[in-house]
């Protein structure tokens, strides 16, 4: 049986009602069989455009509306995100078991490589693209999502998801965001990354010009 999702804060809600919102709902929701809490912040960081979605898995009821309060001041602040949502669901086992990424990122690099290399090969031919591009150079733009998993001492674990084109500015984010969570004491460590979405699930979206590049926006 699926949990149900229930969205506590949305944007446009005061800062202040986010403890007092999951705390609440948490109180009227927690049954005696409950074994675990996933609080999920959904947002995107203001400069770049990175879409950013954080999960924390908590077991602990009196520590959820503490722990969901300092982590979107982290996001808002350090992160510079806009949190769109914050949702909550409640679950009768431990389902952070299952949230299990542990490539290191020297793997994680090359992996990208390996697929812009697949999708250069599988795109190139794709009718829509072959109608435009005409001996132009083809660049195709994809976006990745790049999945973290945390080691947390105050909470099960902590997974964030950064989704954008360009890696160089996932992982600088990424960076900024995991230092802030270790140094508040949210997180102990980064345990591994992976990356989500593969390359089957993409397939040509719009196509522009840029000088003498057709550039193949992958979706």
């Amino acid at each position: 049986m699926t949990a149900k999702v229930a969205t506590v804060w949305g944007w446009g809600d005061r800062f202040e009602d986010v403890r007092t919102n999951c705390e609440k709902y948490v109180s009227k929701r927690w049954r005696e069989t409950t074994k675990e809490c996933l609080i999920y912040f959904s947002g995107r960081e203001r400069d770049e455009g990175i879409g950013l979605d954080v999960a924390i898995y908590v077991s602990d009821k009196g520590k959820i509306g503490d722990l969901t309060e300092r982590l979107f001041h982290s996001i808002v602040f350090v992160g510079n995100a806009k949190v769109y949502s914050i949702s909550i669901q409640l679950f009768e086992d431990i389902i952070s078991d299952k949230e299990v990424y542990r490539n290191p990122i020297e793997e994680v690099e090359r992996e990208l490589k390996e697929r812009e290399e697949i999708i250069a090969k599988r795109f190139i031919n794709d009718p829509k693209v072959k109608q435009v591009a005409r001996g132009r150079k083809v660049k195709f733009i994809r976006q990745i999502n790049l999945i973290c998993e945390m080691e947390s001492g105050c909470s099960n674990k902590i997974v964030m998801e950064l989704i954008h084109e360009d890696f160089d500015k996932i992982r600088n984010l990424l960076n900024n965001l995991s230092e802030e969570l270790m140094e508040k004491g949210l997180a102990k460590r980064i345990l591994g990354y992976k990356l989500g979405r593969s390359v089957d699930e993409l397939k040509v979206g719009d196509i522009d010009f840029w000088r003498d590049e057709v550039l193949v926006w992958l979706i």
